[in-house]
């Protein structure tokens, strides 16, 4: 093992002096490189789909595929209008013009439905009549009255379209179920791509707009529903990256600054990272790899990977270079010096993120497929750029340095005599810090409510807090029921079952959540019936042969209305159930999900239950990303601690690694139960970037301290030794990324200044962890040689 570190240590001396010598062949050779992945870039596509999640053969998506062709889109926005009196003439007149120029400008619209359109069934003598509400414009007092009269029979209307009070009116915008663009390739032949994020912000703008227009004192309007959630939070996230990726910059370059006090120092990292970062973007695009809301994390996973690189290698070229005065020779021995842990740490991360590409999850295994070259993309343009650009440029010797090495050599030194000296106070002390820890982990929770992510006064999560409140609901659940055979929902023990469920459901309640409107086929049956039946009351309820439910469902046809194609299909074996419920958190609709679904297969057992649409299938999404990160984070576990006692080359020494890996893990989870932050779609990813860089810290401690330790035979000795040497990197490195981490603290989004709260916090506690906790358990394990000896 000895023989192979000695190999590879001179391997990486000998790049670094070809490099520095042959620095215009270096830099062609990246060139080359970086020109031919980012000439990919224009390719690359964006996916911000529910659908993206999933690989096209999946069920979930299938399923809802075949849902989506058959019945049309289930999202919609829904806009809520408060006035004095709904059914005010003045207010009546407001509420069609606003639906006629809904109708008329904007695009990607399926159907309007408010007041003015709402089916309105009702029969005279043998015939039935469906047509829009106000069909006949109300003239005086006494119309009105009536209209508010047959609106308050009408339970179709509701928590649909009026609240209970009949104080609030609402207006239901059905988006387009397909992309309309015929120029869209299909994933798979029979299917509809979604429309893009940029058709749903042209759509869910040109509403806004007109809104406006008629927001007023007697005419309140709000706006919620999963497309202008979706939109709101699009719009956010740009705003905050438009700020915070130039802080980062800034930031990242004022540590640098402040830490190398050289030029060089700023720039040739930043330079890097950016090379890095366009060059896995550009592998995405190579291999069609669109960017979604997942893939988003990637700069961060490569400004961890390529910074940590370039400041472990300068933090020891600056030194030597001001010793020796010759950057060749200062770069071959840092090179030399750091070159296999800066390779360790590639192999472990990329190791570790390789993991994810089993994940289920299609963006987390994309992951793992595209961040991985990242890392090595990463180390390439390391070791051959960075000589090249030392070669090319000149670097001076700094007359006011050594006063500073020695103040960090002092703090260094204090810090190995506590570590080693003091080690069970140390180790007592992190124990405590673990079992605290760990008490919090116990109140750590799984809750994903993107509506959270936005502050309380926002404007969006307002909105959709009072449209739950009124309307009792902005999102929806679908199952299909497949009788299986033709004509199968004219039985009447069926449509008897499925009022049941529709009963049973529309007060279905539970701590925080709510079913607000049931549609289903049986309100059609049973509208029609009354109609048949002169309108009478009494007679609001389900036929009790299949001949009269044929019948009455075939008058509904005939009288021209097409609300009937939104819940059976052609040959009347299938029909749709679909739950109006407020936006809440996706861990309670799993729940709910799983009552409808263990209830519908109990109520139907000889017929297929599907549950699907968009918030269905985002329970889905979640519930793979929880067991894929999971799995993930467990394989790279395993992964990282065979490679690193394979690296070290001692067994011992690589199963202790794992206990500052994983200390700083603990603790931050940790502290997310005590601060109340949820585990959810967001900080779940949060691992994947900081066991990268805490299994890189403690690599590069552990490289050295084994090397020194050999070397002196003393633990103490090893511990300063390797402080002074790479544990000034390793401060660098952390100062400065948890800094640009922290710049995400000025996001509006609260998932980004949890995202950057904690991921700098990790990064701390990681670094603490290395400096303390590492030392003392390994002069505790690794006694001096020569008391061995004695």
């Amino acid at each position: 093992m000895k023989t192979l570190k000695k190999f590879c240590e001179i391997t990486f001396g000998k790049i670094a002096r070809w490099s520095f010598r042959h620095h215009w062949l270096a830099i062609i050779f990246v060139l080359t490189i970086f020109t031919a992945l980012i000439s990919q870039i224009p390719s690359l596509t964006t996916d911000m789909s529910n659908e993206g999640f999933f690989r096209p053969d999946d069920k979930v998506l299938v399923d809802y595929n075949e849902f989506r062709n058959q019945f049309g889109k289930d999202e919609f926005i829904v806009v809520s209008i408060r006035g004095a009196d709904v059914f005010n003439l003045d207010f009546l007149k407001r509420l069609r013009d606003l639906h006629h120029d809904l109708e008329n400008e904007v695009s990607f619209l399926d159907e309007v439905t408010s007041l003015v359109n709402i089916r309105n069934t009702w029969g005279q003598g043998d015939e039935l009549f469906v047509e829009d509400f106000l069909e006949r414009w109300p003239e005086n007092g006494d119309d009105l009255n009536e209209l508010k009269k047959r609106a308050g029979e009408n339970t179709l209307y509701e928590n649909f379209i009026l609240n209970k009070e009949g104080t609030v009116t609402a207006v239901i915008i059905k988006p387009l179920a397909c992309n309309p663009d015929s120029k869209v390739l299909l994933q798979v032949e029979g299917t509809c791509q979604p429309m893009t994020n940029v058709q749903n912000r042209e759509m869910v703008t040109t509403i806004e707009k007109i809104l406006k227009r008629y927001d007023g004192e007697d005419f309140s309007v709000l706006m919620s529903g999963m497309p202008a959630v979706i939109e709101s939070l699009n719009i956010t996230l740009e705003k905050d990256l438009a700020i915070i990726i130039p802080m980062i910059f800034l930031m990242v370059s004022i540590f640098l600054g402040l830490l190398f006090r050289r030029i060089s120092g700023v720039v040739y990292p930043v330079l890097i990272f950016t090379f890095s970062l366009l060059s896995a973007i550009g592998i995405m695009a190579a291999l069609g790899i669109p960017m979604t809301g997942i893939t988003t994390i990637l700069p961060s996973f490569i400004l961890v990977v390529s910074i940590s690189d370039s400041v472990h290698i300068l933090a020891l070229f600056y030194p030597a270079f001001q010793k020796t005065g010759d950057r060749e020779t200062a770069i071959v021995a840092a090179m030399e010096h750091s070159g296999l842990p800066v390779l360790m740490t590639s192999v472990t991360t990329a190791a570790g993120l390789a993991s994810f590409a089993s994940a289920k999850v299609a963006p987390v295994a994309d992951l793992g497929i595209v961040t991985p070259i990242g890392v090595f993309l990463a180390l390439l343009y390391t070791v051959f750029l960075l000589p090249a650009l030392l070669a090319l440029f000149p670097v001076k010797k700094k007359e006011s340095v050594q006063r500073r090495e020695r103040i960090f050599e002092t703090i260094f030194d204090k810090i190995a005599a506590i570590s080693c000296e003091k080690q069970w106070w140390v180790i007592g002390s992190f124990t405590v810090l673990l079992l605290v820890a760990i008490a919090g982990v116990t109140q750590l929770r799984f809750e994903h409510n993107a509506l959270k992510w936005f502050p309380k006064d926002s404007k969006i999560r307002l909105a959709t807090e009072e449209i739950d409140r009124e309307m009792r609901g902005t999102v929806s659940f679908d199952v299909v029921i497949d009788t299986g055979k033709a004509d199968g929902l004219y039985d009447p023990d069926f449509i008897r079952s499925l009022e049941e469920a529709a009963l049973k459901f529309g007060n279905y309640k539970t701590e925080d959540l709510f079913v607000g409107k049931v549609l289903a086929l049986t309100t059609v049956l049973k509208e029609t019936n009354r109609a048949l039946h002169d309108n009478n009351q009494d007679y609001y309820s389900i036929p009790d042969n299949s001949e009269l439910i044929a019948q009455e469902l075939f008058l509904f046809q005939l009288s021209g209305s097409d609300d009937l194609e939104e819940l059976v299909d052609q040959q009347f074996s299938k029909t749709r159930f679909t739950m109006h419920v407020p936006y809440r958190d996706t861990s309670r609709y799993k729940k709910f999900v799983s009552d409808v679904r263990s209830d519908l297969v109990e109520r139907f057992p000889e017929c297929d239950i599907v549950t699907t649409g968009v918030n269905a299938i985002f329970v889905e999404i979640l519930n793979n990303v929880m067991t894929s990160m999971t799995r993930s984070y467990t394989i790279a576990l395993v992964l990282i601690s065979g490679l690193m006692i394979l690296m070290l080359g001692k067994i011992r020494m690589g199963l202790l690694s794992m206990i500052p890996n994983l200390f700083p893990i603990v603790l931050i989870m940790g502290l997310m139960g005590w601060c109340g932050i949820p585990l959810d779609f967001g900080t779940i990813l949060i691992g994947s970037i900081t066991l990268g860089l805490v299994v890189d810290d403690t690599i590069h401690f552990l490289h050295n301290f084994a090397r020194y330790y050999d070397e002196y035979g003393d633990p103490k000795k090893a511990t300063q030794k390797t402080l002074n040497t790479v544990g000034r990197a390793m401060l660098v490195t952390s100062l400065v990324l948890a800094g640009g981490f922290l710049c995400d603290l000025f996001s509006e989004l609260t998932l980004n200044k949890y995202s950057g709260f904690l991921i700098a916090s990790t990064i701390l506690a990681a670094l603490i962890t290395d400096y303390f906790l590492a030392p003392a358990i390994l002069s505790l394990v690794y006694k001096k040689k020569q008391l061995q000896q004695s």
